[in-house]
């Protein structure tokens, strides 16, 4: 093989690392989603919870939801597939099995608070293999953290389509106990966290370090022509 050649794929060989690194950066910061993002305070509702991923390519097998002490008559909606049970202020949708790259809705309905405010509803997402712990409440300046618990907005009155559009998280004053159902395992995120970054900060290097080493490659083949 040609050093032009050589140069040329391990030119792709880097892009495709680089590529990779932003994906598992994607992954990292994916969440559960929730819909409709605000609800009427005193009102009835019903909330739809989307897992954006498995657990690291691991299908999601079970979903424990941590009700806020604010919300009455909490209550899931039956899912096909799927088995429900509520107990402890814990609802949990398990028995099933959603593939880690698919997208489904978890329903809960609920009566909202009658005070205006951000609630939150931390939930243990059960796989094959690990599990996801989005447990985390904002951070201190407001903005979310990484393994953020589900966020629906009260308003005072109905939702405005401003309401709707979800945007960056406020720190809520709602005070939210986990059970022991819920509150698992921060320390193994911590070390997955870690892991995680360890792995991006590799691949990225390894993609400069690829692309320098075609670069010199092709310039001695460029000098050797002349």
């Amino acid at each position: 093989m040609n050093n032009n050649r050589l140069a040329i794929r391990m030119s792709a060989v880097a892009a495709s690392c680089v590529a990779a690194s932003f994906l598992f950066a994607g992954v990292s910061y994916a969440h559960v989603e929730t819909e409709p993002a605000a609800v009427e305070a005193g009102k009835s509702a019903t909330v739809s919870f989307s897992p954006s991923h498995g657990c690291d390519g691991s299908p999601t097998i079970s979903l424990a939801f941590k009700m806020p002490g604010s919300v009455r008559n909490a209550a899931a909606v039956a899912k096909t597939g799927w088995e429900t049970s509520t107990a402890d202020g814990v609802i949990t949708f398990s028995g099933g099995s959603l593939e880690a790259t698919t997208v489904e809705n978890f329903d809960i309905t609920f009566t909202a608070p009658a005070a205006a405010g951000p609630i939150f509803f931390p939930v243990v997402q059960k796989c094959v293999k690990g599990e996801n712990n989005w447990i985390d409440m904002p951070n201190p300046d407001g903005t979310e953290a990484e393994f953020a618990a589900p966020m629906v907005n009260v308003t005072a009155g109905p939702p405005t389509s401003a309401d709707l559009v979800v945007g960056e998280e406020t720190e809520s004053s709602n005070e939210i106990e986990l059970s022991d159902d819920v509150a698992v395992g921060k320390d193994d995120d911590d070390d997955d966290e870690t892991s995680e970054t360890v792995l991006i900060v590799l691949i990225a290097a390894l993609g400069v370090a690829l692309v320098v080493a075609g670069g010199v490659i092709y310039r001695k083949r460029a000098d050797k022509d002349d």
